[in-house]
């Protein structure tokens, strides 16, 4: 079994190979992992890249130039019938906790097997391991997941911003979606995912006229239920954040579709460790990250320290650069 050790020698792309990723997690997982296909693919552009995810997330790489398949990961996928399709030569199983995908990958005969040291099947199966440790090393998760691209001699080093595409027709459709709104339109997001800090919903019924006397006009897009707009799918949601003018959200799947998409956005991030800035921060030059003050815990109101006025100062700041063509 091959491991990630210094010294080892690198593998090399002959031209023309494909590679499935698999990213069966969240969305923000999906959206921190594609770094990894940029990279790959500017010193490989010749190789052809697959994704294996679930299917909320898989609408993101509809329309993306870099993508040529998107494999949907169900409770009862067969991934046998995966890898016949794509007949990967190498699977980098971006997210751990999927260990099946390196066990199917080795019995589908793929040459190339990369994971990380976790589970003993999965250890067996895979042919280069990842044996870093990933929490409290103060690295964003993008750069974690580029280490995937060790045996190529390709890991390390800052990562490029994620992109998303939307088409034409899907743009014309989120202005349509926004157009009772007036400019400058700020998309909001009342609740961050997973263990994310959130604004309780008192802070933002205070922080919503602050706003709009700014001369902002909100626009809450989710969480769905608190969103007066039409139900939408994915892709309207990415059309939504598109026609703002600046997205306002906690750190969430949404937070880095909006960065992924150069819209302006600020970022509300609390401060325990393994949820902070220096590992999930959206990536973009038109992102900007806010903490919150004093030191109560995440889950105990801290957010709401933030007074709602000082945030007007950043979004507008954002939006102007944005506008002068600086980010």
């Amino acid at each position: 079994m091959k491991h990630l050790l210094p010294g080892q020698s690198k593998l090399s792309f002959g031209g023309g190979e494909r590679v499935l990723l698999a990213r069966t997690d969240a969305l923000g997982d999906l959206m921190v992992s594609l770094p990894l296909q940029q990279r790959l693919l500017a010193h490989h552009p010749g190789l052809e890249i697959h994704w294996l995810v679930r299917p909320y997330p898989a609408p993101l790489l509809r329309e993306h130039p870099d993508v040529a398949g998107v494999h949907l990961r169900s409770e009862n996928s067969d991934l046998a019938s995966v890898f016949a399709e794509v007949k990967p030569h190498a699977v980098l199983n971006l997210g751990h906790r999927d260990k099946a995908v390196i066990v199917a990958a080795q019995q589908a005969g793929v040459p190339v097997r990369v994971a990380r040291a976790r589970g003993l099947p999965q250890i067996l199966a895979a042919t280069h391991l990842l044996w870093k440790g990933r929490y409290g090393s103060g690295r964003h998760e993008a750069m974690n997941v580029l280490d995937f691209l060790s045996p190529w001699g390709l890991a390390g080093g800052a990562p490029e911003a994620p992109r998303l595409f939307l088409t034409e027709a899907e743009r014309a459709q989120g202005e349509r979606d926004l157009q009772t709104f007036p400019r400058p339109r700020l998309g909001l997001f009342f609740q961050g995912s997973g263990a994310g800090a959130s604004p309780s919903q008192a802070w933002w019924k205070t922080a919503l006229p602050v706003f709009a006397s700014a001369g902002w006009a909100p626009i809450p897009l989710g969480p769905p239920e608190l969103s007066e707009l039409p139900a939408t799918d994915l892709r309207g949601l990415l059309a939504r954040l598109a026609a703002c003018d600046a997205i306002l959200s906690p750190s969430s799947g949404p937070a880095h579709m909006a960065a992924a998409l150069s819209r302006p956005l600020l970022c509300l991030m609390g401060l325990r460790p393994n949820h902070s800035p220096d590992r999930w921060a959206p990536l973009g030059s038109s992102v900007q990250v806010l903490q919150y003050p004093g030191p109560e815990a995440d889950l105990a109101g801290g957010m709401d320290r933030l007074n709602p006025a000082d945030l007007l100062p950043h979004l507008d700041r954002l939006r102007a650069r944005v506008r002068l063509g600086q980010s």
